[in-house]
């Protein structure tokens, strides 16, 4: 009986332990999400491209970015509110290298053009720092 109280209390703890480390990465991504959207939110585009993982900046130009990015925030105006919907690990994307990945989703409403669903990739790097690889809106 005892071995199996043990055998319980291990397990409850290393789940705890697994649990708040998730939960803390998971607050480190969206932290640097918001703080990657925060630039984008007050027309940084070119700050942005530049906070942008070597990734992203493969993918895409910084002339490309700041025009497509330019042509999807401009006619929704400004960000009113931004709330996180949902949260996805993934060890390979299409189209990327296989690594660790974090996609973000979030609900964001505009003073022009109403609610949209805000996609972003993070991609951890070798420094332990989380960067964005891509970012989509709809």
């Amino acid at each position: 009986m005892i071995k199996r109280l043990m055998a319980v209390w291990l397990l409850l703890f290393f789940t705890s332990a697994v649990y708040a480390e998730e939960s803390n990465i998971i607050e480190k991504v969206e932290s640097s999400a918001r703080a990657w959207l925060e630039g984008v939110d007050s027309g940084k585009y070119k700050e942005s491209w530049e906070n942008s993982s070597a990734l992203f900046k493969t993918k895409t130009s910084e002339q490309e970015w700041i025009k497509s990015i330019t042509a999807l925030r401009a006619p929704r105006g400004t960000m009113s509110a931004r709330y996180i919907a949902t949260a996805a690990a993934a060890k390979s994307l299409s189209g990327f290298p296989d690594g660790e990945y974090i996609v973000l989703q979030f609900y964001a409403t505009f003073t022009e053009k109403g609610l949209a669903l805000e996609t972003i990739t993070l991609a951890k790097t070798q420094n332990e720092v989380w960067q964005v690889v891509d970012y989509s809106m709809k």
